[in-house]
């Protein structure tokens, strides 16, 4: 693990402002039951305007059709374009969604990471999964914990997940889904081939030029947090067909594992599948088992989420003590997190930073005229 002397996190730190002053909850005692006993609350609707949420997700959808290299992290990444885009981060600082937060976290909450999830037309499920509260990395078989919890937070949630859908997510377009109640059971799970795994995604799809994949490899955009870099050394690729370089790339995710988890019988539990208008969004603990179903559609189902903690939580215990590479393989150098609302109570052992408020996308665009 790559290590770097240990930071003097929060020093001589200013206080830090949280984004929104003053947050009300916003959710019914009847409400707060409901989640509790489910494991989720929703779908509910935003108060993005749609102009917003359509210009989020052009600019996203930009960034996965160009494999654009993330700024804080040098390379293709899908996670905390929150920190360098305006738009994004203003679907997580909409009050519709910290008030309901705040109704079930409490008064200090941190938006730490965000990810989006672009299901291409004809692109299968994702399988079933849930985390405990870790983050650390165990879809592609690490070990390396996201979060430390308080010790007055152990036993109860310090985690929720907000899914906000930028598209219109019809029943065949791949909605989300979750087992009601199995939040209350930690499943187990096992280390099996990449392939094998609950989070396999289909490297290949819409690539139909051996060149492209080579590159995508060489420059890890074709594999989300898998270094790829390496699977064609030695190789002469300027002739390689399609069919060599597929079996090239698969013969180097043979040597990766992901989890799969274990004892879940979907025929057994109550499933809810949640199809869901553009602006909509889902708050919902990760410890109940969730996925999507496959999109049989023939247009893209774009959604992100965005995880949020109590702010006594550790993000990135590690980096206390100089090591930078997280549960993902991503180099958590220039991460910082952001106060949604209330109080930093880590003590100063959390990063906070203020985000751009141009796009990177624009910026490209400006560096090019």
């Amino acid at each position: 693990m790559q290590q770097h002397p240990s930071p003097d996190l929060g020093r001589d730190a200013p206080p830090v402002r949280p984004v929104l002053d003053r947050v009300a909850p916003s959710l019914s005692p009847t409400e707060v039951d409901q989640f509790w006993r489910d494991g989720y609350f929703g779908p509910v609707d935003g108060s993005v305007p749609h102009d917003l949420l359509d210009r989020a997700a052009a600019r996203l959808d930009t960034v996965i059709e160009s494999r654009a290299r993330h700024p804080l992290y040098g390379r293709f990444s899908v996670r905390d374009w929150h920190l360098v885009e305006a738009d994004i981060l203003t679907l997580f600082t909409d009050p519709a969604v910290v008030g309901r937060l705040v109704s079930l976290l409490g008064d200090d909450l941190v938006l730490w990471r965000t990810k989006v999830f672009r299901k291409a037309a004809s692109e299968g499920q994702l399988g079933w999964h849930q985390e405990w509260g870790a983050f650390n990395g165990e879809e592609i078989g690490n070990d390396v914990p996201g979060l430390q919890p308080a010790s007055a937070a152990v036993g109860g949630l310090w985690n929720l997940t907000v899914w906000i859908a930028l598209d219109d997510v019809e029943a065949d377009r791949g909605p989300i889904r979750f087992a009601r109640r199995s939040h209350r059971r930690r499943f187990p799970v096992e280390m099996a081939a990449m392939s094998k795994s609950e989070f396999w995604h289909d490297p290949f799809l819409a690539i139909d030029d051996p060149q492209t994949l080579v590159q995508r490899a060489r420059d890890c955009s074709l594999v989300l947090d898998i270094d790829t870099s390496h699977a064609f050394d030695g190789v002469d690729t300027e002739h390689l067909t399609l069919a060599e370089a597929r079996t090239r790339i698969l013969d180097a995710l043979s040597r990766e594992v992901g989890a799969v988890t274990l004892d879940f019988d979907e025929a057994q539990q109550d499933i809810v599948s949640m199809p869901m208008r553009k602006g909509q969004f889902v708050i919902f603990t990760e410890r109940t088992m969730h996925g999507s179903s496959g999109n049989r559609s023939d247009r893209r189902r774009l959604a992100i989420n965005g995880r949020v903690t109590r702010a006594d939580t550790v993000v990135y215990p590690g980096r206390l003590r100089g090591e930078v590479i997280d549960g993902s393989n991503l180099n958590i150098s220039h991460h910082t997190c952001v106060l949604l609302c209330g109080r930093d109570t880590s003590h100063g052992r959390n990063v906070f930073g203020r985000p751009n408020t141009e796009s990177p996308l624009d910026q490209n665009a400006h560096s090019r005229s």
